[in-house]
């Protein structure tokens, strides 16, 4: 395992799999958001953990390529926790995510995981586990 550093945190990923830093940072040096992807290009893992609140605009839906397929929401301690997962339209691929947010707003992070089919899920899918569980999100 590597370890990356983004603005306001840092996660462990896979030592071969490619960075490819995403959302620069609003209030400091780095990004807020980084997609790590497996060299054979069956999955690719995502974390934005910002400073503050922010929306990870880099995985929005593009509802002309996909389509939603699952949503769900609640409640844990001071936090809102949704959970969903995207398809492409043509089949391509699906990607699911943990979008956390804190009840006032003023903090939230979200993982998740493109893959290209289910094999390949099942596959990386200890790996994406150790990677969410290494996310270490900094306070000023």
């Amino acid at each position: 395992m590597a370890t990356y550093s983004g603005a306001w945190f840092e996660v462990r990923h896979p030592a071969g799999f490619r960075v490819r830093p995403s959302l620069p940072s609003l209030t400091a040096a780095g990004v807020d958001s980084a997609f790590f992807d497996s060299p054979d290009g069956a999955v690719s893992f995502y974390v934005c953990a910002p400073q503050w609140g922010r929306e990870p605009v880099d995985i929005a839906v593009n509802t002309d390529t996909e389509r939603m397929v699952d949503e769900h929401e609640h409640r844990a301690g001071d936090a809102w926790i949704r959970r969903y997962t995207v398809a492409a339209k043509d089949g391509s691929y699906r990607r699911s995510y943990r979008d956390t947010t804190r009840q006032d707003g003023s903090i939230r992070w979200v993982v998740g995981i493109r893959f290209r089919d289910q094999a390949a899920y099942e596959h990386y899918l200890p790996l994406y586990r150790a990677f969410k569980e290494s996310l270490v999100r900094f306070a000023d």
